[in-house]
C-alpha cells in the first residue's frame, strides 16, 4: 500500500480503536521498547528530558519515562495543561509516572540539561501546520545540547539524531519497537482505510478529485453500469460513461448537479481513456469478440492506466496482459475461471504474485490481495446478494481509485459496501437493494470518518 508513515500510524491506530484491541496495552509496550533503546543508546543515570503533547505520541512519552524511572532521570514536560490530554490511556499514564513533571510549559521556561531530548509531540496526529505554542518548543528543543530523540515521527521542524519507530520504521535509519499489534488484527480492514482516503481539499476545482471512464452495458443489460455510474457521481467529479447508444441515452438523463455524467461512444472510448484518472470495465458488458477485443486493446494501450476489471471483463481479459496498475473483482466461480484453479486465501496470494495485479475476492468474507500485502474484510450481509450489489462494489472502488492507491481503494471499498449494507440490515433487515445501498454509502463513509 502507497501510503506515507503517517497515514500508515493513522490506519493501524485506528483499526485498533475500531476493533476494541486495547490501545493501553500498545501504549505500555510502545513505553518499554523505547525506554529499553535509550537506555541501550545513552546509558545509565542520565537525565533524559521527554517533551510531550496532549496525545497518545505524548502517551507514549509518560509510558516510557516511567520505564526508565529505575535507571536514569527522566523529566515530563507537557507542553498543554494536563485537563487538555485526550485519550484516556494517555491521561492514566501521566498519571503513572511519579517523577518530575510539569504541564503548561512554555519555551522559556526548558532548561538546558539534558543528557538526551526526546520529542514526543505529534507523531501521526499533526494535521496542518504547527501553530504556538508548539513551534516555538521546537525551536528551543533543536537549541538544546543534549542528544534529539524523536518517538515514532519526528514533529515538523524538528531535528533528531535518533528515530524511535513503533510497529515499523518510519524513516531512514530508525529503530522499530514491536509494540505487540497482533497479526490477526493487522490483516483486518476497518474504518482505518477510509480515515486516509484522499479528501478533496477547499481549493480544489472540478476534475482533481477524481476522473473515471465506465465501459459496460449491452443489449441484453443495462442496469448494472449505471448503478456503477450512480455511486460513482457521488465521490468523483467526473463521470464517463460508454456503452451502447441506448445506454448512453440513460445516462445523459441522469445528470445532477453534483456530478457531470458525459457519454462517450463507443468508437471514442480508447482515446477517452488516455485523459481520466482510472477505468472501470465490465459491468453488464456481455461476452463477444467485440467486448474481449475492447478489453485487451485498452490493456494494451495503456499499460500504466489504473484499470478495474469486474463481471464479463474477467471472461475475456488476456491475464497475460494483467499488472501492477490492474484490479480484478471476481466473485469464487468468476476467479476459477480467469485463473483456472478454485479460490482461496492461498490462491488469491498465488495469482496476485503471478500477474501482479491486485485481487478483490469478494464472498461472505472479502479477500483483497496485492503482490506485497493480505487483508480480510467481515462487513456485509445476506442481504448483498441481490443483483446490482457487485456493480455498486466496482463503481465504489472505481472511484476510490482514481485518486488513491488500488490496494487502498479496495480495502476501503468493501468495507464501505459491506458498512451500507449492515446499517440497511439494522433498519430493515434484508429488504434493501443496489439502490438503497447507493443511498446509504454515503451515510456509511461519514459514520468511518468521525469514528
Amino acid at each position: 500500500m502507497n501510503l506515507s508513515s503517517s497515514k500508515k500510524t493513522i490506519l493501524y491506530d485506528q483499526n485498533a480503536i475500531y476493533y476494541g484491541f486495547s490501545i493501553e496495552k500498545l501504549m505500555e509496550r510502545a513505553g518499554q521498547g523505547i525506554a529499553k533503546i535509550i537506555l541501550k543508546k545513552y546509558g545509565r543515570h542520565k537525565k533524559i528530558g521527554f517533551f510531550c503533547g496532549p496525545g497518545n505520541n505524548g502517551g507514549d512519552g509518560f509510558a516510557a519515562a516511567r520505564h526508565l524511572s529505575a535507571s536514569c532521570r527522566p523529566e515530563v514536560y507537557l507542553i498543554p495543561s494536563a485537563e487538555k490530554i485526550r485519550t484516556k490511556e494517555s491521561q492514566k499514564n501521566w498519571k503513572l509516572f511519579k517523577g518530575q513533571k510539569q504541564d503548561n510549559v512554555k519555551a522559556k521556561d526548558i532548561p538546558d540539561n539534558f543528557d538526551a531530548v526526546v520529542e514526543c509531540l505529534f507523531g501521526a496526529g499533526l494535521s496542518g501546520k504547527v501553530k504556538e505554542p508548539y513551534a516555538l518548543v521546537i525551536k528551543k528543543l533543536n537549541q538544546l545540547k543534549g542528544k534529539k530523540v524523536t518517538i515514532d515521527l519526528p514533529a515538523p521542524g524538528f531535528k533528531p539524531q535518533l528515530c524511535i519507530s513503533l510497529m515499523f520504521p518510519k524513516s531512514p535509519q530508525a529503530e522499530a519497537v514491536d509494540i505487540g499489534y497482533p497479526k490477526w488484527l493487522a490483516e483486518k480492514i476497518g474504518v482505518g482505510q477510509i480515515k486516509v482516503l484522499h479528501r478533496p481539499l477547499p481549493d480544489s476545482h472540478k476534475g482533481d478529485n477524481g476522473k473515471l471512464l465506465i465501459i459496460g452495458g449491452s443489449r441484453q443489460y443495462h442496469g448494472a453500469p449505471l448503478l456503477a455510474a450512480k455511486v460513482a457521481s457521488k465521490i468523483v467529479d467526473l463521470v464517463y460513461f460508454s456503452s451502447i447508444p441506448e445506454n448512453n441515452e440513460l445516462i445523459k438523463k441522469m445528470k445532477s448537479k453534483l456530478c457531470e455524467f458525459m457519454a462517450v461512444p463507443r468508437e471514442s472510448v480508447l482515446n477517452q481513456a488516455g485523459k481520466v484518472d482510472a477505468v472501470l470495465i465490465g459491468p453488464g458488458l456481455g461476452v463477444s469478440q467485440e467486448s474481449k477485443a475492447l478489453v485487451n486493446n485498452l490493456l494494451k494501450k495503456y499499460p500504466k492506466k489504473k484499470f478495474i476489471l469486474d463481471a464479463d471483463s474477467l471472461r475475456v481479459v488476456d491475464k497475460k496482459l494483467l499488472n501492477k496498475n490492474c484490479l480484478v473483482t471476481p466473485h469464487h466461480q468468476e476467479f476459477k475461471i480467469l485463473f483456472g484453479q478454485s479460490a482461496s486465501k492461498q490462491s488469491i496470494r498465488q495469482m496476485s504474485k503471478k500477474y501482479g495485479c491486485v485481487i478483490v475476492l469478494k464472498g461472505q468474507t472479502d479477500f483483497v490481495a496485492s503482490p506485497q500485502e493480505f487483508k480480510i474484510n467481515e462487513t456485509g450481509n445476506a442481504g448483498m446478494t441481490k443483483g446490482g450489489t457487485g456493480d455498486v462494489l466496482a463503481g465504489l472502488i472505481a472511484s476510490f481509485a482514481c485518486k488513491n492507491d488500488l490496494f487502498l481503494a479496495a480495502c476501503a471499498g468493501v468495507f464501505i459496501n459491506g458498512l451500507a449494507g449492515d446499517r440497511l440490515y439494522n433498519k430493515v433487515g434484508n429488504i434493501y437493494n443496489a439502490s438503497d445501498l447507493i443511498k446509504e454509502i454515503p451515510l456509511a463513509v461519514k459514520w468511518s470518518l468521525d469514528f
